[in-house]
């Protein structure tokens, strides 16, 4: 893990916490792990590009975390850098794996962007955008199980 990655994780508010030996998956591009609530947490390395190969190896570390089980996912794009077409098509399809996304974005770009994401790509998942972790860890309860 860059040192970059490891202090946005530990100052990002969905925060792992159960720490680096808690069965998290870390990728080049992305941290991913199973919080205690049910609750599958990400976040992005800031400011890098991510490709369909790095979606493809996002799903396969949540199969790998949750065995496959339908489970919400709460995305935090704080600093995150573009992902590329296909990548967003690959999320935005995966309702066989997440049951829903909650996106923590920091900016009102970010925002922007966020909703023509939602707009242009159509997620099968319910999928919103948020401000803040705890209106979005709320908003996910209800998909847990």
């Amino acid at each position: 893990m860059t040192d970059e990655l490891r202090e946005r994780t530990i100052r990002a508010t969905t925060e792992d916490p159960m720490g680096e030996d808690s069965g998290a998956i870390t990728n080049a591009k992305f941290r991913i792990w199973l919080r205690p609530d049910g609750i599958v947490g990400m976040v992005f390395t800031p400011r890098v590009a991510t490709d369909l190969a790095d979606a493809l190896a996002a799903v396969e570390a949540m199969t790998q975390l949750t065995r496959g089980r339908r489970s919400p996912l709460l995305v935090n794009l704080h600093g995150a850098g573009p992902q590329d077409r296909p990548a967003r098509a690959e999320f935005a399809r995966r309702d066989d794996l997440v049951s829903a996304v909650a996106v923590i974005v920091d900016t009102p770009l970010s925002r922007m962007l966020g909703n023509f994401y939602l707009t242009v790509s159509k997620p099968i998942a319910p999928t919103r955008l948020f401000d803040d972790e705890g209106s979005a860890v709320a908003w996910l309860l209800e998909f847990v199980g």
